[in-house]
């Protein structure tokens, strides 16, 4: 009796088989769900304990005095001082700016083309930082000729930060007669010092920076930061408009970017009262 039941059992489940499955194969598996993300990681990382300890190392590792997160969480002015339009500087002449000075001269830079060591006259921008303030600068500008740039001199500057009252001077290209500049744009955002050591470790043609104009960058202390965002998704959203310098350097300007990443929903802070650091949105699942 006990035979016969188990063989009418297995019968029966494949007689059930059969008519489930008549119609095709199988259904698949369920789809396995995704490995679950490590919550206890992620909120330390994007602690506010964690925050305060790195800036008080960073300040410490920069000779600065202790920096606190309500100084990092402050609105940082910043603005647009190209008048509006594009502007031309002949060599001698100068522009200023509530923050800056530019100015255009042309002096003999050292260089190198097609493996030939070379000494050539170079349009010189020279640009003064007119205040004791910290400032994260972008000046643009346009040659006619940019091509002619490409075998130009390198001066060593910082391309990204102008701490008080310094000045920097890069190479815009070989010097022509009667050769002028066009400046673009001016953007300028008061830092605090902290900020400034931050800003200036980043790769400028990484974060909106013509690879011409800042050339030659090098931070005043540490190393450039390895690249932890893909340029291409930095230049791509600006350039639809998403979003700008002025985001991407007020990012910087309160993470290190030894420790941090821009995320594209990131925008320029406009109140203290927002949480740092910033935490990037959670990903869709």
């Amino acid at each position: 009796m006990g035979l016969g039941v188990a063989v009418a059992g297995v019968a029966t489940v494949a007689i059930g088989s059969v008519l489930l499955y008549a119609g095709g194969p199988p259904p698949a598996p369920p789809r396995p769900k995704p490995p679950a993300v490590d919550q206890s990681s992620a909120a330390m990382k994007y602690s506010a304990t964690l925050y305060r300890a790195l800036l008080e190392q960073d300040a410490k590792a920069y000779g600065l005095p202790v920096v606190h997160p309500e100084e990092m969480a402050r609105i940082f002015p910043a603005f647009q001082e190209g008048g509006g339009g594009d502007r031309k500087l002949k060599v001698g002449g100068s522009i200023q700016t509530p923050h800056l000075r530019l100015s255009l001269l042309v002096r003999k830079e050292a260089g190198s083309m097609e493996g030939q060591a070379y000494s050539a006259d170079h349009l010189v921008l020279r640009i003064d930082n007119l205040t004791g303030k910290t400032l994260a600068y972008r000046v643009e500008t346009a040659v006619p000729d940019e091509e002619r740039c490409a075998s130009k001199g390198v001066i060593a500057q910082n391309a990204i930060v102008l701490f008080p009252n310094q000045s920097v001077s890069r190479t815009e290209c070989f010097f022509r007669a009667d050769q002028r500049i066009t400046i673009k744009s001016i953007d300028v955002m008061e830092v605090p010092r902290l900020s400034g050591f931050y800003l200036s470790r980043l790769v400028p043609g990484l974060v909106l920076y013509s690879p011409r104009t800042s050339a030659g960058h090098t931070p005043p202390k540490g190393t450039p930061c390895p690249q932890t965002v893909s340029w291409r998704d930095i230049r791509d959203g600006a350039d639809r408009g998403e979003f700008g310098w002025r985001d991407v350097i007020d990012f910087y300007a309160r993470h290190s970017c030894a420790e941090f990443a821009f995320f594209p929903a990131y925008r320029f802070r406009t109140t203290a009262a927002a949480p740092l650091p910033a935490r990037p949105p959670a990903p869709d699942l």
